[in-house]
């Protein structure tokens, strides 16, 4: 494992467009988290005389995991970018060749995958805790922060559709269409389809399940749950999501040609 991490680095370590992306990437996260914080706090003693401080803990973990499952989609189109190149300049393929076995390709990405979503969880969590320090009116809490790993799931599922999409269908552009079309309209109008001509169950589709978890604090003190799933199945539907996605990953890479 160590050779494939040290091979990953050496293929990302002068790959500026690489390390553009994801500083932006990370950057998003506590800019977006500040932006609206900044603009609530105009207004925020009106919003808490109604609903209480969404920015205090333990509501802050809430929040701004809600708020962060929006903005995360440039990370998924950086992972897309790492494995489409590696089609476009038959990296992978020179991989084989010296040596490695086709499994090694998928831990390679995996590992990408781990990295961004732990290195993600924690700049989330960091810019959590300064949103509920500085616009807060209650002393640190970690009550709550389960929704910050109800976000670290949906993240994943979200890098694992880019994987997929990346190794099935190997160029960056068409790739980067389907993934942003998927993200922004395919899930959420099927999730929307199916839950009004079929019942809650439109709520377990990919992304949608980390979003029946993570409803904006304003707007999920409005919206009645008595048509949603236990916590748990939720839970279980983005595990699942995340081991199917890992699985076709391999069956395509060990069956098809490089």
């Amino acid at each position: 494992m160590k050779q494939i991490i040290y091979t990953e680095w050496l293929k990302v370590k002068s790959y500026r467009t690489f390390w553009v992306m994801l500083l932006l990437a990370l950057v998003i996260i506590p800019a977006g988290n500040f932006m609206v914080a900044d603009k609530f706090s105009e207004n925020l003693e009106q919003v808490s005389k109604m609903f209480g401080n969404p920015f205090s803990f333990p509501e802050v973990w809430l929040t701004m995991a809600s708020m962060n499952s929006y903005i995360s989609i440039l990370f998924g189109l950086l992972l897309i970018i790492l494995v489409t190149n590696e089609y476009t300049y038959r990296t992978n393929r020179q991989n084989v060749i010296d040596g490695w076995e086709r499994s090694q390709f998928v831990y390679a990405k995996l590992f990408w995958l781990a990295a961004i979503s732990v290195l993600t969880l924690v700049v989330a969590t960091i810019s959590a805790t300064l949103i509920g320090v500085i616009y807060g009116n209650k002393p640190f809490s970690l009550e709550g922060y389960q929704y910050m790993l109800y976000y670290f799931l949906q993240f994943n599922v979200m890098l694992i559709i880019a994987l997929l999409i990346s190794v099935l269908v190997k160029r960056a552009g068409l790739a980067i269409v389907l993934f942003i079309a998927y993200n922004m309209m395919l899930d959420q109008l099927l999730s929307f389809l199916v839950k009004r001509y079929i019942g809650p169950v439109g709520g377990l589709l990919p992304l949608q399940s980390g979003d029946e978890l993570l409803p904006f604090p304003l707007v999920g003190k409005m919206v009645s749950a008595s048509d949603q799933y236990e916590t748990s199945v939720y839970i279980t539907a983005m595990i699942a999501y995340i081991a199917l996605g890992i699985y076709l990953v391999f069956r395509k890479i060990l069956k098809s040609d490089l």
